[in-house]
């Protein structure tokens, strides 16, 4: 249930901080601003594995866990709680980012933290009588804070989940008060205050705000998975087999043209059209062109790819570290994770790694092969 592949590792960048009075200097507020994206920085962390053991480095490579355990779960966010499988005890432990242990869960009892919460998963029997699951959520300190009572719980983003009773969804905040009514088909987590919603089966989306209010009518009829949130002010939406952009008030940045569009980021978004890629800017200019594959900017910088390997650019299209990678994937915090290969012979067993921004391996897997 809680193995690698059903990670989800969010990228999280620290914006600068914002002074409480128009009084404080410049110079304080960009320290301030420094001090925080540093304590970020020293809470985010870092999944590794060896022979099929994993265990937790920190932004320098300097391990907080042990390589030892049979999986993890981990939200990304810095200072969100790890999760991992240890096969001696047979349960969840989870860990804060200093590596002091907190508390501990059954087997499939707990999920991972994200927001603060996670969910926590409880046999009973329904009116009919059958033992069902169901789901409510707990707190840092392994407490229960929300009954399981939902048929269905995700995960907490923006201090509100998505949960289900049969085929109808809803939303609740972290007190368990209902945000919304449980009455939509479909929706997703909340992303920059907005979330998608669908009434009916196969029916038009729209978005709702934090308060459970109407922000954009449904009025677009294709679904584009996870890049329908909102990201960098926009939101992407497919209309008679093509892509665009919306804003937050629904109105079109771009008219539905593309027949790929990733999530605007920093600006930019990677896009195809007419069989071509490359990164346009939010009027639909081109901004960055002969890129074969590319991905989002985190903190000035993107994997790309210009024909084979992966490398990562700047905003200006210009690689800022090289591209002799097999695979990139954005960067979250400090490190990205990568894939390597040796430059002349691309049947060498994938090796994990992570790089800095500087390009430097900060970490590689040490399996055996």
């Amino acid at each position: 249930m809680f193995n690698r592949a059903r990670i989800v590792v969010l990228s999280v960048m620290i914006g600068s901080v914002i002074a409480a009075s128009h009084a404080v200097p410049q110079e304080k507020a960009a320290a301030a601003a420094q001090t925080v994206t540093a304590e970020a920085s020293n809470k985010q962390l870092y999944p590794v594995q060896s022979n099929g053991k994993y265990g937790f480095m920190n932004s320098e490579g300097k391990l907080v866990l042990p390589i030892g355990f049979a999986g993890y779960s981990y939200s990304g966010r810095p200072g969100d709680p790890i999760m991992v499988d240890d096969a001696a005890s047979r349960s969840q432990i989870y860990y804060n980012s200093a590596g002091k242990k907190l508390f501990e869960c059954q087997p499939n009892e707990c999920g991972t933290f994200n927001d603060g919460m996670a969910i926590i998963a409880a046999k009973t029997q329904d009116e009919a009588g059958k033992t069902v699951n169901r789901y409510g959520y707990i707190n840092t300190e392994g407490k229960v804070v929300i009954p399981p009572i939902y048929a269905n719980g995700y995960q907490f983003v923006e201090g509100i989940a998505r949960v289900s009773m049969g085929k109808a969804s809803g939303f609740i905040n972290k007190q368990g008060q209902l945000v919304t009514p449980l009455q939509y088909s479909q929706t997703m987590d909340f992303s920059e205050g907005l979330a998608v919603i669908r009434y009916a089966v196969n029916g038009k989306y729209g978005y709702i705000d934090t308060s459970g209010k109407i922000a954009i009518p449904p009025s677009f009829s294709g679904y584009a998975s996870s890049s329908a949130s909102f990201s960098d002010g926009a939101a992407v939406v497919y209309e008679d087999g093509k892509y665009g952009y919306i804003d937050r008030k629904g109105k079109y940045l771009l008219k539905p043209q593309f027949s790929m569009a990733q999530p605007f980021s920093e600006g930019l978004a990677f896009v195809e059209r007419n069989g071509v890629t490359f990164y346009i800017n939010k009027q639909g200019k081109k901004v960055i062109q002969n890129i074969k594959a590319g991905g989002l900017f985190r903190g000035g910088l993107a994997p790309a790819s210009p024909g084979q390997r992966y490398g990562y650019i700047d905003r200006t299209g210009k690689f800022a570290i090289k591209p002799t990678m097999e695979w990139a994937e954005p960067f979250s915090g400090d490190l990205a994770k990568v894939i390597l290969t040796s430059e002349d012979d691309r049947k060498t067993p994938i090796v994990y790694a992570y790089v800095n921004r500087k390009g430097k391996i900060v970490w590689v897997d040490q399996s055996t092969n």
